[in-house]
């Protein structure tokens, strides 16, 4: 016999979780009892809404669920944030919650919350398990949830006494995911269409991808002269200095490659919704028809027409269809059209000219393009680059150039504080790989606390918090709707450097752009050597507001 939340951590190791991130509570005891003697690390965090966030993105990084833990009421719902990023970024994910004893139900007891209504618009599923005997089961049904189809979070509450419940069941093994291929009559369509495309263009999306499918995605792409795109922060899951890559859809897009797009008669879709952004606000495409021949790929079969009627929907893994359709056009002996070819190499020039060419600096403080400019070309291919939400982001996007696997962690959902404590988990994920966190000092400034997570756990990330005194991309649209009207926008910021040091980090302050990358490879050589993480405060001034645009100028 064994307690319930014993029986959960064994479940735990036999899905090979290595780590788990949480906020501990009384709430869960007995988990917390279980993980003492087990060779997963627990990651302690200062606040259920990193911890969450740190699941995420481990999540992204290895496309199997990250796993959280928190407890009941005001740690659930301060862990929200972690999951509205996992829904819209098609993560999967598992959180678990501590809960009120099962005989409190209903008289609004001590940190009490439903969490069916509270995540039930978020969650792929949300589970409260009331006997300790059927942990296996749920367990395994949430892994299969989180996984399959569309992936994304799932949430299963522990009440606190059922995990005190003795049991003898045993846990659930190893569980895969579950993974469609395409059908032989829609891959036949898709190879015929594609190759009489004159100017096919393929927009590379979703969650769960993997370092083979890019291969394949390249093979693909050179056997047929297709243009590949990526799409919002998700530039990592193709080289972006492949001849083939003609850019990114996302804030502060290539106008070039708007053209490009309109002027194509061939769309593929493959692993992504074409949601808000990439889609410059549901403006790219005509909804629900498209005027050009549009085929949308998705292991979800849900998200198959919700907004986009295709020309072909193909419901299938997008792992599965590259590695499919990689092999059928290998039998085929396929060789590329020359206008495709030529309309593919225009394509990457321009996306090189778009990261080249010249951007108006600032008259003071550290101009961004040029420091990000030298920083790209001194960087290690396999950098991992986390960012948050907010204007700072765009100039990573534009400049950096991705030529690895997974290589960049970023939220399509836009949220702010995403970027150090994704940077956290990958750094522990990949502790040999350079890993920085892009923030504003607004960003920075929602999950900061964490730099002390990241000293506890030898997490020896670089921070960099660009620092414009305002909360800069509410200040745009304040000027652009409100001219002249700037209240509630500024920030009186602490002095990041010494925050970092009293953390017990280290900390630099860039006044200047000439300073940026001697100050950077000291912070680098800092981390190195003392397996810690380092901070740079960036300080912009407030005249830019994206690459190349001042303020005045919008």
């Amino acid at each position: 016999m064994k307690e319930a939340g014993s029986l959960l951590v064994e479940i735990l190791e036999n899905q090979k979780v290595e780590r788990v991130f949480c906020v501990p509570g009384e709430s869960y005891l007995s988990v917390m009892n279980g993980l003492q003697d087990t060779s997963i690390e627990t990651v302690l965090c200062k606040h259920e809404g990193a911890a969450s966030i740190m699941a995420e993105a481990d999540g992204k990084l290895t496309g199997r669920p990250g796993i959280a833990f928190v407890t009941r009421g005001p740690g659930a719902t301060n862990a929200a944030a972690g999951i509205h990023i996992a829904q819209q970024d098609s993560t999967p994910m598992i959180l678990f919650v501590g809960q009120i004893g099962k005989e409190m139900y209903g008289r609004d007891a001590f940190q009490e919350v439903d969490y069916q209504q509270f995540f039930g618009g978020m969650a792929k599923l949300v589970f409260e398990v009331q006997q300790a005997d059927r942990l296996p089961e749920i367990v395994s049904r949430a892994y299969h949830t989180a996984m399959s189809g569309r992936p994304g979070p799932v949430i299963i509450a522990l009440p606190e006494n059922m995990l005190t419940e003795s049991t003898n069941n045993k846990p659930v093994g190893y569980i895969n995911s579950t993974s469609s291929a395409p059908s032989t009559n829609d891959l036949a369509q898709f190879i015929e269409e594609i190759k009489s495309a004159k100017n096919p263009i393929l927009i590379l999306g979703g969650s769960v991808w993997s370092n083979d499918a890019a291969k394949d995605l390249e093979s693909i792409s050179e056997m047929l002269g297709l243009t590949i795109l990526t799409s919002h922060r998700r530039q990592s899951f193709y080289n972006n200095l492949h001849e083939n890559y003609g850019g990114d859809l996302g804030l502060g897009v290539n106008p070039k490659l708007i053209e490009r797009i309109n002027k194509s008669d061939y769309l593929v879709l493959l692993g992504g919704r074409l949601s808000e952004n990439p889609s410059q606000g549901f403006s790219l495409f005509g909804i629900p028809e498209h005027n050009e021949k549009v085929v949308h790929i998705h292991p979800g079969p849900e998200e198959i027409g919700r907004i986009y009627k295709p020309h072909l929907g193909i419901p299938c893994s997008p792992i599965s269809f590259a590695n499919t359709l990689n092999n059928a056009l290998k039998g085929l002996n396929t060789k590329p059209s020359s206008e495709n070819q030529i309309n593919t190499n225009q394509a990457h020039e321009e996306y090189l000219e778009w990261g080249n060419m010249p951007l108006e600096a600032p008259n003071s403080g550290v101009d961004l393009t040029s420091a990000f400019r030298s920083l790209r070309e001194n960087l290690e291919p396999n950098t991992i680059i986390t960012n948050g939400a907010g204007n700072y982001a765009v100039w990573g996007h534009r400049l950096f150039r991705f030529s690895q696997f997974r290589t960049q962690l970023a939220p399509i959902s836009g949220s702010m504080g995403y970027g150090l404590p994704a940077a956290i988990a990958a750094k522990l994920r990949h502790p040999n790989q350079t890993v920085i966190a892009l923030a504003g000092d607004g960003c920075f400034q929602m999950t900061e606390n964490e730099f002390a997570t990241a000293v506890q756990y030898n997490a020896a990330v670089i921070v960099f918090v660009i620092d414009n005194e305002m909360y800069g991309t509410i200040r745009m649209h304040q000027h652009k709707n409100y001219k002249g009207k700037y209240k509630h926008t500024g920030l009186i910021n602490p002095d990041f450097n010494k925050l970092a040091v009293a953390m017990g980090g280290q900390g630099y302050t860039v006044n200047n752009t000439e300073d940026f990358m001697n100050i950077f490879n000291d912070a680098k050589d800092w981390t190195s050597k003392n397996n810690l993480p380092a901070l740079l405060h960036i300080k912009t001034g407030s005249e830019m507001v994206l690459p190349g645009k001042r303020f005045n100028s919008l």
